[in-house]
């Protein structure tokens, strides 16, 4: 199935789609003009040691100073789990016990972001350099030869693995093989790893000029990114919005894979480029809890700082005899939808689905299997669970940086992230607890001044007036209330009013 990239670019935001055979299977997206730190090298400060988490902070010139932990130190989770490790080191060395034999505070050590600052956590770091090219992966600290997991032929692997050979790396230097060498020839391996070597020299070069903490190499934006991690055989054109854009790709395909530059094209027409392949509506329904699925069915996916929850319900699907059938398909359907969205709307970290439940031993390997075959089809590494007493399926995935939708929404200033508003008479009582607690604090006020959005005004005078008049008069005290338009939902300001004096209580 031939597959098209699309490109949509603006000063504030880049966006990448990739399609095949017309479908949304891939997006991107990068905000605020300025790219994610993952990927990039900096020069840093050692600023703390933990001994009691293994770990150190590291000041690499960022608002907030990096994680390094000691596994980090010894070998690269970033390959960790994603390749074979068949062929290790020459020299493999023995692990340190303690993270005070690895690192001193006040040390300059040279890093690579694993993983963004997301939310009050810093950048994760390795001292594992690894550099992604086309077709390899360059370690220049760790001398092995592997190949991805996602090539499965033995034949396929052993040539790949053998042109490596053949080609050559330089003393107590690695590579790994990606998934997109497939297939791939020995010159093109070969401009492969001559533009990876050259890269990092110029990193040495960088490091030996820089101060600390400085950035010495920043990973390709995501439009280079895009085409260095999904220009493959199969991707029959790649359509950009910007002429800037255009150059540099032009630029980068002539010297990764020249015979590919045919395949790029500037979009000149005056419909938006995503409006024009039918994206927009796609991509907002990205942002939506609900997925609506073909059968009838639903799923609901509510993400949380901590973790994300996926339900999935039968909805209009109930069927008309076997019900065990009906939520075999339900549930067939919702797995295969659920990788799809996981891998669209860049979600990360601990998932937890809560498919209908089955009866059924074999129903549920099925959609077990199901499951983690769609989700082969992601490149970030995932983890998943057998089905737990309780039905549920557990599951991990690679994050690197913070969800689409926690780049593009924030905390709602009415329901304060909630998702839930107080009904009117509810914030009647809560107001009226808080006169009674100014009145029993508080002496001399003759009079309360209550501001409130129009809809909570018009409550209060109309059903909940007989309360604060009943209240004003026990107490002896004025009650007025008005409107403020410019106040949010739900909220209100109470004015305590003395003889001399006005002063805002609420």
């Amino acid at each position: 199935m031939k597959k098209t990239i699309l490109i949509n670019c603006h000063p504030n935001q880049t966006r990448v789609a990739v399609l095949a055979g017309g479908v949304l299977e891939q997006f991107f997206l990068e905000v605020g003009g300025e790219g994610s730190p993952v990927g990039n090298i900096y020069k840093g400060k050692v600023s703390s040691i933990l001994p009691g988490l293994g770990a150190a902070f590291v000041d690499i010139g960022l608002e907030k100073n990096g994680f390094l932990s000691m596994s980090e130190t010894v070998e690269s989770s970033t390959l960790k789990g994603a390749f074979d490790d068949d062929e290790s080191s020459d020299s493999p060395g023995k692990s340190p016990e303690t993270i005070e034999n690895v690192l001193q505070k006040g040390q300059e050590i040279l890093v690579q972001v694993l993983k963004e600052p997301i939310g009050s956590k810093g950048a994760r770091l390795s001292t594992q350099i690894s550099l992604p090219g086309r077709f390899l992966v360059l370690m220049p600290f760790e001398s092995r030869i592997g190949v991805s997991r996602r090539i499965s032929e033995r034949a396929e692997r052993a040539r790949l693995r053998g042109l490596l050979r053949e080609i050559g790396l330089p003393e107590g230097m690695g590579a790994i093989v990606r998934t997109a060498a497939l297939s791939a020839t020995k010159r093109a391996l070969t401009r492969d790893l001559r533009y990876l070597l050259n890269a990092w020299k110029q990193i040495q070069k960088q490091q030996a000029r820089q101060k600390v903490p400085s950035l010495v190499h920043e990973e390709m934006d995501l439009v280079l990114k895009s085409i260095r991690d999904h220009l493959l055989t199969d991707v029959d054109k790649i359509v950009v919005d910007s002429k800037v854009e255009l150059k540099k790709i032009n630029r980068f395909v002539d010297i990764v894979m020249p015979s590919a530059i045919k395949k790029i094209e500037l979009y000149r027409e005056r419909s938006p480029l995503f409006r024009k392949y039918g994206l927009e509506d796609e991509i907002e329904k990205l942002f939506q809890p609900v997925i609506r699925l073909k059968c009838g069915g639903s799923i609901v996916m509510q993400q949380t700082e901590a973790l994300v929850s996926i339900d999935v319900n039968t909805g209009r699907h109930k069927g008309k005899k076997d019900q065990a059938a009906t939520i075999l398909k339900t549930n067939l359907e919702a797995a295969v939808e659920v990788a799809k969205q996981l891998r669209l709307r860049n979600v990360g970290g601990i998932i937890v689905i809560d498919f209908i439940d089955m009866e059924s031993r074999r129903h549920q390997k099925q959609v077990l299997s199901a499951l983690i075959k769609e989700l082969k089809k992601d490149k970030a590494r995932t983890r998943v669970y057998p089905i737990s007493e309780l039905g549920l399926v557990e599951m991990t995935r690679q994050r690197e940086q913070e969800s689409f939708l926690h780049m593009l929404y924030e905390t709602c200033p009415a329901c304060r992230g909630q998702g839930l508003v107080k009904t009117l008479p509810s914030l009647q009582l809560e107001l009226e607890r808080k006169l009674m607690t100014v009145l029993h604090e508080q002496r001399g006020i003759r009079r309360f001044r209550i501001e409130a959005t129009p809809g909570l005004a018009r409550h209060l005078l109309e059903e909940g007036w007989d309360n604060l008049r009943r209240l004003g008069r026990i107490n002896r005290v004025r009650i007025n209330v008005v409107d403020n338009v410019e106040l949010g939902f739900g909220e209100y300001v109470i004015w305590a009013v003395k003889r001399d004096s006005e002063e805002k209580v609420s």
